[in-house]
């Protein structure tokens, strides 16, 4: 049986005026968007999307994890984990021997309706991350970087599909955690350059450690980039940030990459609105605009990027042997924080949540493009830098 995991689009913004959409379907439309980052099996996603029904109390949650115990680690540089997976014929780096180190938050994968944040000690979860987002995503930096996931007491997908206080103090939660886990990267890091990344609920947390933790700071002048995707990245944002900006190109370092996956023809804005409706969201203000950069083409334009400049999606698929690489899969465009792209192949089609929403798949449509980019970025920054550091990486 395949596994399955589930994430969500994070800080959707729910604009003051929008198309009014038929309230026939709300409910699951609203559902679906939420469901965001899944492996489906045949029969579609799984999972528990209401939020507990008893209030956020700390009392009750799980206990913090020690992130000087390698335990609390889904990944690091010196074990064998997914995050060391690749395509075929496709070779990793010495991870031991890296100059840069990766700093990776996962997507929602807890879908509890009884607990508000997640278990660190749960197995089952915890194989579900590592067979997963780790193995698909993350493994996007070992050709370049040694990489870092901390576990850590994410919010169930619930908290998001109805935005109350609850959640606020659930997703802070959460960010202790990986407050705590960054800092104690830092620490194993030994003073290199290095790249902040995440997906889904995991950018939303990025997002607050770049407010908290980097921008303003000396650390700001060590981040090589950062590729916070499934995230809505607000131009408002970055304008009250001091040192982190907009990637808008191949070789820009301290700067932002990201971008939400949709096909060609759908309404990205008009999904965002309606989901920040139905959930709660705080109203927004109208002419937001949002930042995307191409990864086919590593622009910030509204030109389509054609096809050939995929260098190839990727995913490694439920079985033991890794898919093949599928280079030239679409051609993409963006327009206002969204990528709009052309028809995937099956694979990848299979899992697009039913509203032409491929936040599945935002790391994989074009899986070595990033995974070149990545070692371009760092590459770009050691030349104009050096490594700011010395030793070996844990």
């Amino acid at each position: 049986m395949r596994l399955r995991w589930i994430g969500l689009g994070l800080a959707v913004a729910a604009l003051g005026a929008a198309p009014a959409l038929p309230q026939s379907g709300a409910s699951t439309l609203s559902r679906w968007v939420h469901a965001g980052f899944a492996a489906f099996q045949s029969t579609g996603p799984t999972g528990n999307y209401e939020p507990p029904a008893t209030p956020f109390d700390p009392a009750r949650s799980p206990p913090p994890p020690n992130y000087a115990s390698r335990t609390e680690w889904v990944a690091l540089p010196d074990s064998r984990d997914p995050a060391d997976d690749t395509p075929p014929g496709v070779l990793p780096v010495n991870q031991a021997r890296a100059k840069v180190g990766v700093f990776f938050l996962y997507p929602t994968v807890f879908t509890s309706d009884q607990e508000w944040n997640a278990d660190t000690r749960d197995a089952d979860l915890n194989a579900r991350i590592a067979g997963t987002t780790i193995r698909n995503q993350a493994s996007v930096f070992n050709g370049c970087c040694a990489i870092y996931a901390p576990r850590y007491r994410q919010m169930t997908l619930g908290g998001y599909v109805k935005w109350s206080e609850n959640s606020v103090r659930a997703t802070e939660l959460a960010y202790s955690d990986v407050s705590r886990a960054f800092r104690q990267f830092l620490v194993w890091n030994k003073g290199r350059p290095f790249i902040l990344a995440g997906h889904s609920q995991g950018s939303r947390q990025g997002k607050l450690l770049i407010e908290r933790e980097i921008d303003g700071k000396p650390l700001a002048r060590r981040m090589v980039a950062a590729y916070l995707l499934g995230n809505w990245l607000e131009s408002d944002w970055f304008a009250k940030l001091r040192d982190v900006h907009p990637c808008t190109r191949a070789g820009d370092t301290g700067c932002v990459v990201g971008w939400s996956t949709y096909g060609e023809g759908r309404n990205a804005a008009l999904q965002r609105v309606f989901v920040g409706r139905q959930s709660g969201f705080a109203p927004e203000p109208p002419g937001r605009r949002f930042h995307c950069i191409n990864p086919l083409s590593w622009s910030t334009g509204p030109e389509i990027a054609v096809r050939t400049l995929d260098k190839g999606a990727w995913l490694h698929g439920g079985g033991t042997t890794p898919r093949p690489i599928e280079p030239a899969m679409v051609s993409a465009r963006c327009d206002d924080g969204a990528l709009y792209i052309s028809q995937p192949a099956k694979a990848f089609a299979d899992l697009v949540i039913p509203i032409g929403n491929y936040h599945n798949v935002d790391y994989n449509i074009a899986y070595m493009n990033l995974r070149e980019n990545a070692s371009v970025r760092a590459t770009a920054f050691l030349r104009a830098n050096g490594s700011r550091g010395g030793g070996k990486a844990l």
